[in-house]
């Protein structure tokens, strides 16, 4: 979810006048009221936070038909990265506690 606001801007002292207290080596989370927690990052030229979701999104690229697929990478490893993208060539999803589809097979 992108927002148009500086989460971290009143915390550094930094609002309105950036001064860019946030582009260091430092991981940001916000969490939940149940504990869950979100990483942020954050665009210091257009004033743009980014939350991500707890978990990492994994759907299946087979139920698509098409000719490309994005793959999306926050703090994987190299490791990490190389394993998703094989996983992702061979047409299925990745599989764990840190993965979700998100609600994409819920039914309303």
């Amino acid at each position: 979810m992108y927002i148009n606001y500086c989460l971290l801007g009143e915390s550094n002292k930094c609002y309105p006048s950036c001064q860019a207290l946030c582009k260091n080596d430092s991981n940001y989370l916000i969490k939940d009221r149940y504990g869950i927690e979100f990483p942020i990052t954050q665009d210091e030229i257009q004033t743009i936070t980014t939350i991500y979701n707890s978990k990492i999104t994994s759907i299946c690229p087979n139920i698509f038909h098409t000719s490309s697929i994005r793959i999306d990478f926050l703090d994987e490893d190299i490791c990490q990265m190389q394993n998703i993208i094989n996983t992702v060539l061979k047409g299925n999803k990745c599989e764990g506690k840190s993965y979700t589809n998100g609600n994409l097979n819920r039914i309303i």
